[in-house]
């Protein structure tokens, strides 16, 4: 009997011992800023007052070669899947919208419910799991709002997609609640007003609740807008002062007190802050936008320096070229008018007082973990979805080439940062290549998360991203064979890390009305800035990588974008 009692209690004791090292493993928050230009931060060679996001690149790692998939939701698909974009809907530049919502498996718009996101995974092994900010994957309450939203789903999308009750209710389950997060603060879709006040109808979600905002604070509001349309819907309170719920502010707020809960449990979370800034449209205090009206008086000298800076802190090889861009916001080279560049700096100006308050948020969120004694524990990462985005971010993404959606190094590379204090070396640098989908697979080999050969009754994709844990140790890791992106008639691919193709980059309205096919090919090792196109000088590795780019165009069956705007006309607009 005593030997039997001894053996129980062995038992529960290896038990216990397993638990108590479950409940050491870290916290993970991830926080995702939208459309940061690559430059913008003062740790990356720029201008903007960013000392938090500064201070966690001290405590950290700087990523010199991040790359997202250059555009929001193909960004947002990898990061929560670990999966090329295409295989999981968002493909060929689909974003999530019904209006790009597509017929076709790599277009869809929506995450499939068969595929697992890190939140689910994370959640069934035993982690606290919160989101707040913008989704952007698909999804809609349409099942409980059949008679007032059934007209705009028929008019935005094509013949060929019905509407039917199990399409209503996939899109309910595509939803952050049904999708792993255990809480919820939620924008669903793209864009709207970042202000609210008191009466504003808004699009915020607490779970499957529409949220109840509070209007504590008080600003002088600046809405910008450039054209009638954004006149009208963005507009309303530009110049009031009063008091308001303001998007980067109050999703901190749920944030916080997310935060706040969690720590008080022993199980260990993860968090995922989807801040809606800087993206369109430009809304900001009066009072950081007066401030930076003033700094981008010469909008060259601010691109001359965020290139100093970059090279400075090591972040951009010394010797690489850069192409000239200055005809965007100078007059020189029969550039703009005056009218323009004013038009130019505001806009500059307010992206930048965005980008500030957003770093005093991730202040705000860092010192929370602090206070609650969870930092030491916690792994933080820090990226931007994309590059800056076509209104701005030939200016913010400087000395790189090329905006949001547009396939170079502007588009697709970001700045990131991340820090887990006893594991990174403080101020270190990693010039590794590192992918969002990488970081899934990171997350899950840290938390001892296994993933499933089976999920809701069907094979999931296995995971395209790899664990880089080892490079944020310190350790090189040789980069993946290939990373292939494919956007609105334009495809790119870097091979080993180093050389790159791009096919027919641009614009689709402009690349499209040239003859022929055009190729690029860049050695990045030396050339970043993407100035010296070396396809006509390396026919035989150009033709390697044609064949290599359209073998992943054909496994990911992404659509001829030729064919999509015979469907949907409108979409190149």
């Amino acid at each position: 009997m005593n030997n039997k009692i001894s053996i129980l209690f062995s038992v529960l004791v290896m038990c216990a011992s397993a638990v108590l090292a479950e409940d050491k493993r870290p916290n993970i928050v991830v926080i995702m800023s939208d459309d940061a230009g690559y430059s913008d931060l003062g740790s990356f060679g720029g201008e903007i007052k960013t000392p938090n996001l500064d201070q966690l690149a001290a405590d950290g790692m700087r990523l010199s070669s991040f790359y997202s998939n250059a555009r929001c939701s193909p960004t947002r698909a990898s990061l929560l899947t670990g999966v090329e974009a295409s295989y999981v809907g968002f493909g060929g530049g689909v974003v999530g919208d019904w209006v790009r919502e597509l017929p076709f498996p790599a277009h869809r718009g929506r995450l499939p419910y068969q595929q697992p996101l890190i939140s689910e995974l994370l959640g069934a092994n035993g982690y606290q799991t919160m989101m707040v900010g913008k989704w952007h994957l698909g999804g809609s309450y349409i099942k409980d709002n059949v008679e007032t939203m059934s007209p705009a789903w028929i008019a935005s999308h094509p013949p060929g997609m019905k509407l039917s009750k199990e399409e209503m209710q996939l899109d309910y389950l595509a939803l952050p609640p049904q999708r792993g997060f255990q809480q919820s603060f939620t924008w669903i879709g793209a864009q709207g007003n970042l202000f609210f006040v008191e009466g504003d109808e808004h699009e915020y979600y607490e779970g499957n609740k529409k949220a109840k905002l509070k209007f504590e604070s008080e600003y002088t509001i600046h809405q910008f807008a450039d054209n009638p349309w954004a006149k009208q819907q963005y507009t309303a309170n530009h110049g009031k002062t009063a008091k308001a719920f303001y998007a980067t502010d109050g999703m901190t707020d749920k944030a916080l007190l997310m935060l706040d809960d969690a720590a008080k449990k022993e199980q260990p979370f993860f968090m995922y802050v989807a801040f809606r800034a800087p993206h369109l449209p430009l809304q900001a205090p009066e009072e950081l936008v007066q401030k930076y009206l003033k700094r981008y008086e010469d909008l060259q000298a601010v691109a001359d320096n965020r290139h100093r800076g970059l090279v400075e802190q090591g972040l951009f090889p010394k010797d690489a070229p850069v192409r000239d861009n200055s005809w965007i916001w100078t007059e020189q080279k029969g550039g703009q008018s005056k009218e323009n560049i004013e038009n130019y700096q505001l806009k500059a100006a307010l992206h930048a007082a965005m980008m500030e308050k957003l770093d005093a948020n991730v202040g705000r969120l860092v010192q929370q973990l602090k206070q609650s004694g969870e930092y030491d524990n916690t792994l933080i990462v820090y990226v931007s979805d994309n590059g800056g985005a076509a209104h701005i971010g030939d200016l913010m993404n400087q000395p790189y080439t090329g905006v949001k959606a547009l396939l170079w190094e502007g588009g697709a590379r970001t700045h990131g940062i991340i820090s887990w204090p006893g594991v990174i070396k403080p101020g270190s640098i990693s010039d590794d290549l590192i992918w969002v989908g990488d970081l899934m697979p990171t997350f899950m080999e840290i938390s001892k998360t296994q993933f499933p050969e089976t999920f809701r009754g069907a094979k999931p994709r296995p995971m395209d991203g790899r664990s880089v844990l080892a490079s944020l140790k310190g350790e090189e890791m040789a980069p993946p064979e290939v990373l292939y992106l494919n956007d609105k008639g334009q495809q790119s691919l870097i091979y080993e890390g180093r050389w790159k193709l791009l096919i027919e980059p641009g614009w689709y309205l402009q690349t499209s009305a040239k003859e022929g096919i055009a190729y690029e090919l860049y050695d990045l090792s030396v050339d970043p800035g993407e100035v010296n196109n070396l396809a006509d000088k390396k026919p035989k590795l150009l033709k390697q990588l044609i064949a290599m780019a359209d073998k992943k165009r054909i496994e990911s069956a992404v659509v001829d974008y030729a064919e999509i705007i015979k469907i949907k006309p409108k979409d190149p607009y």
